[in-house]
């Protein structure tokens, strides 16, 4: 628990920082999974319970059930200033397509559009988002503070390991996807998420097609 204990610190700080530098113009980004719901949680320790800053949630039309009443739940329990964005025209191409691999390109394109169309329409001048290292090779070399195009982006826990989040999140009670307690580690598009079964094999293994140059592709795209 010390090295959490540390780890949190340093992370409670690169938020402060954010926040001073950037309010009121900053948005937190939440796919309603492990890492951005305890990024979520630690936002409110920093401010007596409340996430002061708009979350964007991306709905790609295509999350699992589960996904969409965990997120409704906690936007209500946390009192969350919940930002809604999609894109349906994209979404129509995608249920048209027949082919799985152009389905799983449109899908990636919703989620990228979707962090631009926000970031302009809301001008906001930062995003906070949570990634980690240790999650993807691909993520693996990026910083605390990453300047973009039209943007900032801010990753607070990047150096927490898979293992530190679940342990933030039992020993504070936090409420986590319940998809997670049913064998999934990663928590995607519900057509291309599976159950990871192999402990030996990667956090995102579930995830179909995200290997590392697709995802260094995604990435210089304006993917997270």
């Amino acid at each position: 628990m010390q090295a959490i204990s540390l780890k949190m610190r340093s992370g409670e700080k690169i938020l402060s920082s954010a926040l001073n530098k950037f309010a009121p113009k900053i948005a937190i980004a939440w796919s309603g999974g492990k890492d951005s719901t305890a990024l979520l949680h630690i936002i409110r320790s920093l401010n007596n319970g409340k996430v002061p800053i708009p979350v964007l949630f991306i709905d790609s039309g295509l999350h699992f059930p589960e996904t969409l009443e965990f997120v409704n739940k906690l936007e209500h329990a946390w009192n969350l200033n919940l930002v809604r964005v999609d894109d349906k025209a994209t979404l129509r191409q995608f249920r048209a397509s027949k082919s799985r691999l152009k389905k799983k390109e449109l899908a990636n394109l919703m989620l990228v559009r979707g962090i631009k169309k926000s970031v302009k329409k809301f001008r906001w001048r930062a995003l906070v988002v949570g990634i980690r290292w240790d999650e993807h090779e691909a993520r693996a070399s990026e910083a605390y503070f990453s300047v973009r195009k039209k943007h900032t982006r801010i990753h607070p826990i990047l150096h927490f390991s898979e293992r530190d989040i679940w342990e933030y999140i039992s020993s504070r009670g936090i409420p986590h996807h319940p998809l997670y307690d049913q064998g999934y580690r990663s928590i995607g598009e519900r057509p291309f998420t599976k159950p990871v079964t192999d402990p030996r094999a990667s956090e995102r293994s579930g995830r179909e097609n995200e290997n590392v140059k697709i995802m260094v592709k995604l990435r210089a795209q304006g993917y997270f």
